[in-house]
């Protein structure tokens, strides 16, 4: 029935590339330090992240090495184009999410 909308939440982890054309489906879950390749479609979840996805379906080409991958912090946070600390009443306001 194409009237009935079925949601589910995608979660994308820190530090995340998204390549161009990529698809998530509803209820992947990416986990920190995710690449996702150009045109892929990710069809199950990878909650552990540090690795490259790649293909239809997605699979994992390659596992990122965590000692290597460095955290930044900075110290201007945004969601989107809204400061971190203005998002909340921005989301309640907008989003009705």
């Amino acid at each position: 029935d194409n009237r009935k909308h079925s949601y589910k939440e995608i979660h994308i982890g820190k530090y995340c590339w998204i390549g161009m054309g990529a698809l998530i489906l509803p209820g992947v879950v990416l986990g920190d330090y995710t690449i996702v390749g150009a045109g892929s479609v990710v069809t199950k979840s990878f909650p552990d992240g540090y690795c490259v996805l790649a293909g239809n379906p997605a699979q994992m080409i390659k596992e990122l090495d965590k000692e290597k991958c460095i955290f930044h912090k900075s110290t201007n946070e945004y969601n989107g184009y809204i400061e971190h600390s203005k998002f909340e009443d921005y989301r309640k306001l907008n989003l009705h999410v």
